[in-house]
C-alpha cells in the first residue's frame, strides 16, 4: 500500500499570524488543499493521512477523504506519529512525505516518487545552489559538491520507520538512514515554493496566477 503523509501540524511563528500559514488563502484555497488534493489525484497513492493540530482534525475530516492524526510540537515528532498511526492501520510499503507549506507539488511527480521506489530506497527533492557558497571556517567553497534539501520525500516504509528517531537534531528523515541506503536525488522540480513569509504568499500568488493564465 502507498501512503502520502502530509505534515500540517507547524504554528507558522515567522508568518506572524494568528491562522497558521497553512490555511492561508491562496487563490480561493487554503494553501495546503493544493497539496492535499494533489495526492489524492495521484494514481499511485492509495491512502492520504495528514498530521496536523488537534483543533483543526475535523476541518480536513469534513473537506477531504483523508485520514488525520495529532501532530506534535517538532516536525520530527509529528513525522513519527504520523508513522505511527500508518503502522497501525494500514500496511504500508511505500510512503511520501509533504510539507503543507509546499503549494505547487503535483500528481505527475507523485506517481514519479513512487515510481522511483521500486528501484531506490529513499527519492529526495533537490535544488542546485546558482548562488555562491560561503563558509565562517574557510575561504573556499566549491558550490557543486553541495545541494539544497526539500520536501517531499519518499521511502520504503519499513526502513523509514525502522530508523527514525524523532529526536535526532537532523531535519531531513534520510539522513538519519544507514550508509548504503540507496537514494533517488530528483532535481528537475525547480518550484517547489515553501510558504515561510507574508512575502512569500504575494509571490505564490502572482505565480499560480501566471501558471494558471499559460494554461488556458
Amino acid at each position: 500500500m502507498n501512503i502520502a503523509m502530509i505534515l500540517s501540524g507547524g504554528v507558522g511563528q515567522r508568518f506572524g499570524a494568528p491562522t497558521p500559514k497553512q490555511y492561508q488563502d491562496l487563490l480561493g484555497k487554503p494553501v495546503v488543499e493544493y497539496v492535499v488534493e494533489a495526492t489524492l489525484q495521484a494514481d499511485n497513492i492509495d491512502r492520504t493521512v495528514v498530521v496536523c493540530a488537534d483543533e483543526y482534525l475535523d476541518w480536513f475530516r469534513e473537506r477531504f477523504d483523508v485520514d488525520v492524526c495529532v501532530g506534535g510540537s517538532e516536525r520530527n515528532i509529528s513525522f513519527k506519529n504520523g508513522m505511527e498511526y500508518i503502522k497501525s492501520k494500514y500496511n504500508c510499503d511505500k510512503l511520501m512525505v509533504f510539507d503543507a507549506m509546499r503549494p505547487f507539488v503535483t500528481k505527475e511527480l507523485i506517481d514519479l516518487y513512487m515510481d522511483k521506489l521500486d528501484e531506490y530506497e529513499v527519492v529526495a527533492t533537490c535544488q542546485r545552489i546558482v548562488d555562491s557558497l560561503g563558509c565562517l571556517d574557510f575561504l573556499e567553497c566549491d558550490r557543486s559538491r553541495y545541494y539544497i534539501l526539500q520536501s517531499p520525500e519518499a521511502f520504503r516504509f519499513d526502513l523509514i520507520y525502522k530508523n527514525f528517531n524523532p529526536f535526532s537534531p537532523l531535519v531531513e528523515a534520510y539522513q538519519q538512514l544507514p550508509e548504503g541506503t540507496t537514494l533517488y536525488k530528483h532535481f528537475d522540480f525547480p518550484d517547489n515554493y515553501k510558504l515561510t513569509y507574508h512575502h512569500d504568499l504575494d509571490f505564490m500568488r502572482m505565480y499560480m496566477s501566471h501558471k494558471k493564465s499559460k494554461e488556458r
